[in-house]
């Protein structure tokens, strides 16, 4: 086995929109405050494809071969108050 850097940037292969809160071990916002999201399966480049969270959970703003990029988002706030951040990728322009 050997590391491998995979790349930010990929292309939107397949989505849905997660309309309720995940099983566990889910640490995110549920009921009043749960958000749905977008989740995707993102090809990069010949590499792999990853499922991830979008930061878009509009179906009307997705589409297939659409480019996107790894970035990090708010996702919720630990017992202390901090804030935890997650990953997700986000259309990109080409």
């Amino acid at each position: 086995m050997s590391d491998v850097l995979l790349p930010r940037r990929g292309t939107l292969v397949a989505w849905t929109t997660q309309g309720f809160p995940p099983g566990a071990p889910y640490k995110g916002p549920a009921g009043k405050d749960f958000v749905p999201f977008g989740v995707g399966l993102v090809q990069l480049d010949d590499t792999i494809r990853v499922e991830g969270r979008l930061t878009e959970n509009d179906p009307e703003k997705l589409k297939f071969g659409q480019p996107v990029e790894l970035t990090m988002i708010p996702f919720t706030k630990d017992e202390d108050g901090t804030e935890v951040v997650t990953f997700a990728f986000r259309p990109v322009e080409n």
